[in-house]
């Protein structure tokens, strides 16, 4: 009997830390796809406001280039401990 319990509970903490782990890089692979879709066609919209402007579209343009930059966005990873 102990050893099934013992058994039982090491498979049942090993599929948790799996799950979390697996978790936390889905969920960053996900958060990095997002911002690049998200600044490529922010790019390309500026892009093509700078081609087929005047001057003061151009302008605007290099404005709104700096929104362009933005800092990606920091997941917390999956903590170690027992539970």
């Amino acid at each position: 009997m102990k050893t099934f319990l013992f058994a039982f509970l090491t498979l049942f903490l090993t599929g948790c830390a799996t799950s979390s782990e697996q978790l936390y890089y889905d969920t960053i692979k996900s958060v990095s796809k997002d911002n690049t879709m998200s600044q490529t066609a922010c790019w390309a919209a500026i892009s093509d406001i700078a081609k087929g402007g005047d001057n003061s579209a151009k302008v605007g343009a290099i404005s709104l280039a700096e929104k362009c930059k933005n800092e990606s966005l920091k997941v917390e990873g999956p903590k170690r401990g027992l539970f």
